[in-house]
């Protein structure tokens, strides 16, 4: 691979990566009982999510959906970006 097409694709690599941490960031404010969540291995959906205090049904599928719009409006945005969202865990960080 020539040092120019790689150059391109780092630059493609960090601008998805700011993007996906900017709508992360940004979910987990929206949503304050998300502790974390992964995203399968085969698809752009989430795998797990972890909550606390723990949802009731209805604001867990709540939850689910939130994380699924916002991973798949990425990739609608970004598909050159899938290989490298899937199998990922993401979690709110605490200080």
């Amino acid at each position: 691979m020539n040092a120019q097409l790689r150059e391109m694709q780092d630059r493609q690599r960090r601008r998805f990566e700011e993007d996906l941490n900017g709508r992360v960031a940004a979910l987990f404010r929206r949503c304050p009982a998300l502790c974390g969540f992964t995203v399968q291995d085969n698809g752009p959906l989430p795998a797990d999510l972890t909550c606390h205090p723990a949802p009731n049904e209805e604001q867990a599928e709540e939850l689910l959906g939130e994380v699924a719009q916002m991973l798949l409006d990425l990739l609608d945005e970004r598909p050159e970006g899938a290989e490298l969202l899937f199998s990922r865990t993401f979690a709110r960080t605490v200080h």
